[in-house]
C-alpha cells in the first residue's frame, strides 16, 4: 500500500516535532519559570503572527506590482507560506523557525535553498509522468520529427464555400 510509508514518515516527523517542542518548553520553564514561559510563548506567537501578516501583505503587493522576477517571487512565496505555517504551529521552536524564515534578511539568505527544494519537488513529480510527445525518427535523416496532434478518421459531408450570415 502506497500510504503506509507516508504515514510512517508523517508519524516520525510528528513525534520529532512533539519531542523538540516539549524539550524546549521544559528547558524554558526550568530556566525562567512557568509565568515567564507563558509570557514568552504568547509574545513570540503574537510577534510571529504580526510578522507573517506584514510579509504576506508585502508578498501580495510585490506580486501585484510585478516588481520581482518570477523565480524570486515563487521562492519567496513558498518561504513566506512555510514561515507562516511554522508560526501558526504551537510551540517555541516552530515559532522561532517560522519567524526566522519570515524575516527578510534571513529569507534572502534562504531563497537559494528554497529554489533548490522547489525545483527538486517539481522535477520529482514531473519525472514520474508518462508524456507521449508523438516523436518519430525521420526515415531519411534519422532526426526526430514531431507529428503533432491528429485524429485518424474520415470526413463525411459537403464542402461549404461560404458560411451563412445571421442578422
Amino acid at each position: 500500500m502506497a500510504t503506509q510509508p507516508f504515514l510512517r514518515s508523517s508519524a516520525r516527523y510528528l513525534g520529532l516535532y512533539a519531542l523538540a517542542e516539549l524539550a524546549a518548553l521544559t528547558l524554558l520553564i526550568w530556566a525562567i519559570g512557568l509565568g515567564w514561559t507563558l509570557v514568552v510563548l504568547t509574545a513570540s506567537f503574537a510577534a510571529g503572527v504580526l510578522l507573517a501578516a506584514t510579509q504576506l501583505k508585502r508578498q501580495f503587493t510585490a506580486l501585484r506590482e510585478a516588481r520581482t522576477d518570477p523565480q524570486t517571487a515563487v521562492a519567496d512565496g513558498m518561504l513566506v507560506g512555510l514561515g507562516t505555517f511554522l508560526v501558526l504551529l504551537p510551540g517555541v521552536v516552530t515559532t522561532a523557525a517560522g519567524a526566522l524564515i519570515l524575516a527578510p534578511p534571513t529569507r534572502g539568505a534562504m531563497r537559494p535553498l528554497g529554489t533548490i527544494m522547489l525545483t527538486r519537488g517539481v522535477v520529482r513529480r514531473i519525472g514520474s509522468l508518462n508524456v507521449d510527445l508523438n516523436i518519430d525518427p525521420d526515415p531519411e535523416s534519422g532526426a526526430r520529427v514531431g507529428r503533432g496532434d491528429y485524429i485518424d478518421g474520415e470526413v463525411i459531408g459537403e464542402v461549404v464555400d461560404r458560411l451563412p450570415v445571421r442578422h
